[in-house]
C-alpha cells in the first residue's frame, strides 16, 4: 500500500511538552511541522494506525472534559491525533492526565519502564482498581532489505506490531507482563494461598485475558477489603 512514515523526528523535547500544561490558553495540540516532523512516501506495508478510520471520542485533561472531536491512535509515534475546528489533523502531546475516549477504548498517559528507562505513553486499561492490566498497542518501522543474490525475495518496509501486555500498581510505573500463572503470582505475591485457591476453585487459565483480570479483580477485592477493616478497627 501507499503509505506514509517518519524519517525525522528532532523536536519533541521537554521544551516542547513545557509549554503545554493542558487545554486551557495552550491547546495541547501540535502540528507536525511544529514538531520537526518530515515524512516521505514510500511503497510502506502494514499501517501505523491502531485503525487508520478517525472515531468521534473525547479528550478529558486532569479530570476536565476538554473537547470533541474525531480521533485516531498512532501506534508508530505513541500519539492521539484529532481533526481540529478546521478539518486539520494534529497530535496531542503526551502528558501524564490526559484519556481519550474513542472506538470503544480508552486511552491514558501512563508512566511505565522501558529497558530500565522512565517513559509516558499511552496504554489501553483492562481493568480498574490498586492493580491494573494494561494493553499497550505499537508498532515499529522495519526498514526495506535488499536481497543477497537473485534467489531471495525482496522485503518492503514494513510498519511491524509489537503490542504487549504490561501491568502495574498504584502509584508505580508499568512494567511488561507476560501472562502465566507465575508471572502474576510473583507480582502480586501477597495473598499467595488465597490466590492460588481462587484460582483452582474457578478453574482460571492464567495464560488468557480474562482470567487474568478475573484473577487481579479478586485481589483488587481483597486489598479493598482489609483496608475497610483497617479503618473500622
Amino acid at each position: 500500500m501507499r503509505a506514509i512514515y517518519i524519517v525525522v523526528y528532532f523536536l519533541f523535547i521537554s521544551g516542547a511538552l513545557a509549554q503545554v500544561a493542558g487545554f486551557g490558553k495552550s491547546s495541547g495540540v501540535t502540528t507536525d511541522a511544529q514538531l520537526g516532523i518530515s515524512y516521505n512516501e514510500v511503497d510502506v506495508q502494514g499501517s501505523p494506525y491502531v485503525n487508520e478510520l478517525y472515531k468521534k471520542g473525547t479528550t478529558v485533561v486532569y479530570g476536565k472534559k476538554a473537547r470533541e472531536a474525531l480521533m485516531r491512535y498512532n501506534a508508530y509515534t505513541d500519539a492521539i491525533e484529532i481533526i481540529d475546528e478546521n478539518g486539520k489533523a494534529r497530535s496531542i502531546l503526551r502528558q501524564r492526565n490526559i484519556v481519550a475516549t474513542f472506538g470503544g477504548k480508552s486511552y491514558v498517559v501512563m508512566g511505565y519502564l522501558d529497558e530500565g528507562k522512565s517513559k509516558l505513553g499511552y496504554f489501553n486499561p483492562l481493568n480498574e482498581g490498586h492493580v491494573e492490566l494494561l494493553w499497550k498497542p505499537k508498532k515499529i518501522f522495519v526498514q526495506a532489505e535488499n536481497p543477497d543474490h537473485g534467489y531471495d525475495t525482496f522485503s518492503p518496509p514494513t510498519f511491524k506490531d509489537v503490542s504487549r501486555y504490561y501491568i502495574r500498581k498504584e502509584g508505580k510505573p508499568a512494567e511488561t507482563f507476560r501472562l502465566s500463572k507465575r508471572s502474576l503470582l510473583k507480582y502480586l505475591d501477597e495473598e499467595s494461598k488465597n490466590l492460588k485457591e481462587y484460582i483452582r476453585i474457578n478453574n482460571l487459565n492464567l495464560k488468557e485475558e480474562k482470567d487474568v483480570i478475573i484473577l487481579i479483580e479478586y485481589y483488587n477485592s481483597l486489598l479493598s477489603n482489609q483496608k475497610s477493616n483497617e479503618i473500622e478497627s
